[in-house]
């Protein structure tokens, strides 16, 4: 049984005719405007790509978002953090 105050770790998202997509299990939004919004989620970091985009709920404490826009691409980083230093920070090491 789960206790009431443990916070819900389901990640889900649905795409209505590529003008709407309603995601759960958001945990973060990193950045966000009209071409790409980056998001935490409990399945890792999403991107969602498109044009003329936008945030019209954003409830972090349920985890929540809605955006309506013309949604092309969405995809999640299997990057580490790690690997993200990028050239420079494999050869500094």
């Amino acid at each position: 049984m789960i206790a009431q105050n443990d916070k819900n770790t389901d990640h889900e998202f649905c795409i209505k005719a590529r003008r709407e997509m309603s995601i759960s299990g958001v945990t973060e939004v990193i950045s966000f405007d009209e071409d790409e919004v980056h998001l935490v989620t409990y399945c890792g970091e999403m991107f969602i790509e498109g044009n003329d985009m936008h945030i019209d709920v954003l409830n972090i404490d349920s985890g929540d978002v809605t955006l309506s826009g013309r949604i092309d691409a969405v995809y999640y980083s299997v990057e580490k953090e790690k690997e993200r230093r990028g050239l420079f920070g494999k050869r500094l090491k």
